[in-house]
C-alpha cells in the first residue's frame, strides 16, 4: 500500500471540487436553494493502478484550518468506483445547512478501515462552494418572515418613502433620526375640530391662556338675541320680554301700563362656581335645594336663564336632563375653572 502523502500527490491535481447547482423553481413561500457539494477524484494504487471497479465508503470532513482542529462537518458516503473514478455529492446524507461558508474550509478525504483513513494534505475549498452563502438571495425580492429590526411601510406606503415639508415645517436629518421643527411658523394657522369647539388643556402645568384680539371677533360671529338695541318702557308703558326655551331673550315689547296684568311666579335662582382645577362639561342644578331661593317643583314649560359671570368663561351651552326636582347644563366648550354662572328659573 502507498503512504498517506504518496495517496496526496496522486489526486492532488485531480480532484475537482465545485458547487453543484443550485436550482431556482417557481417559488413558493420560503423555497430554500438546496445546499450540496460535489466532490470527485480518482483512487489510486501504491503501484499506480487505479482502485478495482466497485463500491467503497468514503469518509468525508470539513475543517475551518488546512492541519488538526475539530471537523465542522463529517460523514462516510458509499459510492460506486469505474475506472478509479468517484464521484460524492456531499449534503444528501447529513445536511450542510449548520455550515459557515462565510469562512474558510478544507476538505479531507479516507477510507475508512484502512490505513488511509485520511489523505494529507486536505484540499482547500475555492470561490464556487462559497456561493452557498448565496441563499439569503431567495428572499431579495421581499423579507424573511418574521424579519425584525426593519419598517415594512409606512402609512401603508412601500419602497422608496420620501417625507416632504410644507406649510412653514422644516424637516432635517442626522443619521437616522428625522426632526420635523414647526417653531418657525408665523402668521395664520387653521384648525378644525370635528365639534367646532377648540379644547386646549395642559395636564402637567398651568392653564393655557388664549389671547384674542379686540378687533378679531365680530358681531357676524356672536349669537345675537334677536332684540334691536334702544330703550323700552317709561311712564307710560312697561317693557314685555320674551324668553326663549334656552334662556336668550328673543323679542321685547311694550304695553300699556293700563294693560298689564299682575301675577305672582314661582322664582327659583342660584350660582354655580367651579371650584375644581378641571373644566366641567356638564353641571346638574338641584332646584329644590337652591339657594338664595328654591322651588317646590320645576314645572314643564318653566323657563330657564343662564348668565356666565366670567368673561373668560364664555363658552357655549344648553340646557338639558330637565326633570320636577331640577336640569342639566352642558357647556361644549366646558366650564373652566373658578369660572361661574349664575341661573334663574321662573315657573309659568
Amino acid at each position: 500500500m502507498a503512504t498517506t502523502s504518496t495517496y496526496l500527490r496522486l489526486l492532488a491535481g485531480l480532484i475537482v471540487v465545485f458547487l453543484s447547482c443550485m436550482h431556482l423553481a417557481a417559488q413558493g413561500n420560503g423555497t430554500r436553494i438546496p445546499q450540496l457539494l460535489s466532490f470527485q477524484g480518482v483512487l489510486v494504487q501504491p503501484d499506480g493502478s487505479v482502485y478495482p471497479d466497485g463500491r467503497y465508503a468514503i469518509s468525508v470532513k470539513l475543517y475551518t484550518s488546512q492541519q488538526g482542529g475539530t471537523p465542522v462537518y463529517q460523514d462516510v458516503i458509499s459510492t460506486s468506483i469505474v475506472g478509479g473514478v468517484f464521484n460524492l455529492i456531499i449534503g444528501e446524507q447529513e445536511s450542510l445547512e449548520e455550515v459557515d461558508f462565510t469562512q474558510q474550509l478544507w476538505v479531507e478525504v479516507g477510507l475508512p478501515g484502512t490505513s488511509q483513513t485520511a489523505f494529507e494534505p486536505r484540499t482547500k475549498l475555492t470561490t464556487a462552494p462559497y456561493a452557498a452563502v448565496a441563499q439569503q438571495s431567495v428572499v431579495a425580492g421581499g423579507l424573511l418572515p418574521g424579519a425584525k429590526g426593519v419598517v415594512r411601510s409606512l402609512n401603508g406606503a412601500q419602497g422608496d418613502v420620501n417625507i416632504i415639508a410644507a406649510g412653514g415645517l422644516i424637516i432635517t436629518q442626522d443619521g437616522s433620526d428625522v426632526t420635523i421643527d414647526a417653531t418657525a411658523i408665523k402668521g395664520i394657522v387653521t384648525i378644525t375640530t370635528q365639534d367646532s369647539v377648540l379644547r386646549i388643556q395642559n395636564p402637567d402645568g398651568p392653564a393655557v391662556a388664549i389671547g384674542v384680539r379686540d378687533s378679531s371677533i365680530t358681531s357676524r360671529h356672536l349669537r345675537g338675541t334677536g332684540v334691536a338695541p334702544g330703550t323700552y318702557g317709561d311712564s307710560v308703558n312697561v317693557p314685555r320680554i320674551t324668553v326663549g326655551k334656552d334662556g336668550r331673550v328673543s323679542s321685547i315689547t311694550t304695553v300699556p301700563v293700563g294693560n298689564v296684568q299682575t301675577s305672582t311666579l314661582q322664582i327659583a335662582s342660584g350660582r354655580y362656581v367651579n371650584v375644581t382645577a378641571n373644566r366641567l362639561y356638564t353641571v346638574t342644578i338641584n332646584t329644590t335645594t337652591a339657594a338664595p331661593v328654591a322651588l317646590p317643583v320645576l314645572l314643564p314649560n318653566a323657563r330657564i336663564l343662564i348668565t356666565i359671570d366670567s368673561p373668560d368663561g364664555t363658552t357655549a351651552y344648553a340646557i338639558s336632563q330637565r326633570t320636577v326636582n331640577g336640569f342639566t347644563v352642558s357647556f361644549a366648550g366646558g366650564l373652566a375653572p373658578n369660572t361661574s354662572f349664575s341661573w334663574m328659573v321662573i315657573n309659568l
